[in-house]
């Protein structure tokens, strides 16, 4: 066959155009056929014609699952993240709900998320000054503008692709620690918090990935609880059977010893469903804790 002949979609018949081809491993696409499969599906030149015809059949039940989606939180300004605590899944999409029919957005299940991580990436470009010669010359020492980027990395148990990648800003974000950044940084961790845990409610592998050369508070520094916080004994702490004051020798009051705080626990909210990080009321609708 000559390089020009002819071609058929092995999926569904229709004759495919020029430049149209879509290899598989063994056979050929339309792009028509290409444009119905996942968006996050990135191995079709491995994949085989039956394999793909299973990954259609799988993307049309889909569409059925997604319009019983009723999405309660939404998450990003580029891509968007949004959760159905009553059907416990989640769709990543740039579009809104009701317009994202074309590109069917997949809809999982959180109980497949294996892994939620937040990638904070960092870009440096550097700042010029005008010479004498009016030609840019470089500040003594160098100045540079540090932009960011933040990217939610969620890996999920499923058969046509592993991680999704969702872009939360719509636009550079400018210095580390500003309100826009801990802003960001906030929403990641709801993000995480909604999706990092199990059908047994065990905690998932989530946290952040913070750019190399700078520094980033700890957990808890933005008003929430650590909850893997746990509380040491001070082991030079003497005890005391008889609760009478220690004779140290030089009659001082006895060791106090350290009241331990209570560790913070995670709780689902009644109302909405959603997880929190401790705390009296829900954060996401403000229902009290029972």
């Amino acid at each position: 066959m000559g390089l020009f002949d002819k071609k058929y979609c092995d999926i569904c018949g229709d004759k495919i155009g020029l430049l149209g081809n879509k290899k598989l491993e063994n056979g050929n696409m339309c792009k028509d056929c290409a444009k119905k499969l996942s968006p996050f599906f990135s191995d079709r030149r491995s994949s085989t014609v039956d394999e793909i015809k299973q990954q259609l059949a799988y993307r049309e039940q889909n569409k059925q699952t997604l319009a019983g989606f009723s999405p309660m939180f939404t998450f990003g300004e580029d891509d968007k993240i949004y959760i159905d605590p009553m059907k416990k899944s989640f769709v990543v999409s740039r579009r809104n709900p009701g317009s994202w029919t074309d590109e069917n957005p997949d809809v999982i299940p959180i109980s497949s998320v294996t892994g939620c991580n937040l990638r904070v990436d960092e870009d440096r470009e550097e700042l010029y000054t005008e010479g004498k010669d009016g030609q840019r010359v470089s500040y003594n020492p160098p100045r540079y503008k540090f932009t960011y980027d933040f990217y939610i990395d969620i890996n999920v148990n499923n058969p046509y692709f592993d991680e999704i990648t969702a872009k939360i800003n719509d636009r550079d974000v400018e210095g580390m620690g500003t309100m826009e950044y801990n802003r960001y940084q906030q929403m990641a961790q709801q993000v995480i918090n909604n999706l990092s845990q199990n059908n047994a409610g065990m905690p998932m592998n989530g946290g952040y990935n913070q750019p190399m050369n700078q520094g980033y508070a700890p957990a808890g520094a933005y008003g929430q609880p650590n909850p893997y916080a746990q509380q040491q004994p001070n082991p030079y702490a003497q005890q005391n059977p008889y609760n009478q004051p220690m004779n140290n020798g030089y009659n001082q009051p006895p060791v106090q010893q350290p009241v331990q705080q209570p560790v913070s626990q995670n709780w689902v909210c009644p109302s909405c469903q959603a997880n929190n990080d401790g705390g009296r009321f829900c954060a996401f609708c403000g229902s009290p804790r029972q």
